[in-house]
């Protein structure tokens, strides 16, 4: 395996998360979420067939301006920012700082996104056990705002997540969730435990529906994960993909089991498993607060520095790290 991919290996949950990242803030900024990036052309008096290498310049263009128009209007830290960004990112991007160039760095991460989306919205779409879908978590007071993909009564909350096979067979071998994945949903329970009134408040203007009940008590997280490695970066090529599914199926004993991408995770909360956790994303929520209150720049020795998420990060020719 090459360098590159060795790199990606190593932090392979960050272009998942980072398609996460884009669903997630999309939904909690103020940009619409269909939107489009239109760039104009004039029309061709000459056609030619599709080319790749022109579809690649024409999404790096798409990517830039995607990217700069949700970035100059974000105003909130979002439940990906709590769970795995690093601070001086999260920092930057709320200070609307300026770059070279918004284009995202792998640009596959585009096409994952709308895999992503389409993912959440057939389950929510074609399930009636969720009790809430799609709720929004605004609290102005301390710059939050989210989504939550659904909850199950005052005690359940869900999160559905895309992943690759990759990342899906740990998951199943592990009965474990990605660590960013429980970090973020973590996040959502600290929110709706803590801040419901503000949340609830009517004078904020959220896109979806505010949480329904006056209380909750998040005993239950429920993680949906659905794997898929159309556009996989942990992979040599096309067959070590086909031949990652088939061993998994394998090991799944899938034959009659015609939804073996799909598996769940019930993680209980009551042995209080989640206050390290909650204090993490307290204490981070603090931090960020603070260092945008007092317009300063995390520090380079700041714990929430996070020096494995540079090859992504937009501010990387800007940041002294």
């Amino acid at each position: 395996m090459s360098d590159f991919n060795n790199l990606l290996e190593m932090i392979e949950i960050v272009p998942q998360e980072v398609i996460e990242n884009i669903v997630e803030t999309e939904k909690s900024s103020d940009v619409s979420k269909s939107a489009k990036v239109e760039i104009v052309r004039p029309f061709p008096t000459t056609f030619s067939p599709f080319d790749i290498s022109l579809f690649a310049k024409e999404l790096h263009e798409r990517s830039a301006v995607k990217n700069q128009l949700y970035r100059e209007a974000v105003q909130n830290i979002n439940a990906y920012d709590l769970a795995q960004n690093c601070i001086r990112d999260i920092v930057y991007k709320l200070r609307n700082t300026p770059v070279e160039s918004f284009a995202d760095k792998w640009l596959p991460i585009l096409m994952r996104a709308s895999i992503g989306n389409a993912i959440h919205n057939f389950i929510q779409d074609n399930s009636d056990q969720f009790t809430e879908k799609e709720i929004s978590v605004k609290i102005p007071s301390i710059r939050f705002s989210g989504r939550i993909d659904a909850l199950i009564g005052s005690n359940i909350l869900i999160e559905i997540k895309s992943c690759t096979y990759s990342d899906y067979e740990k998951i199943i071998t592990s009965c474990r969730p990605r660590p960013a994945d429980f970090y973020q949903a973590i996040a959502y329970k600290y929110m709706l435990e803590n801040h419901l009134a503000e949340a609830k408040n009517p004078g904020v203007e959220t896109r979806t529906q505010v949480p329904m009940l006056d209380k909750y008590d998040i005993q239950t997280i429920q993680f949906i994960y659905v794997a898929h490695d159309v556009t996989a970066t942990d992979v040599e090529s096309f067959g070590e993909m086909v031949n990652r599914i088939k061993e998994l199926k394998r090991l799944l004993n899938s034959r009659s089991n015609t939804f073996f991408f799909i598996t769940t995770l019930v993680i209980d909360l009551t042995n209080n498993l989640a206050d390290p956790y909650i204090k993490y994303i307290k204490d981070k929520l603090e931090k960020i607060n603070w260092y945008l209150d007092n317009d300063k720049l995390p520090a380079a020795n700041d714990p929430y520095i996070d020096k494995t998420k540079c090859f992504f990060c937009l501010y990387k020719q800007l940041c002294d790290l």
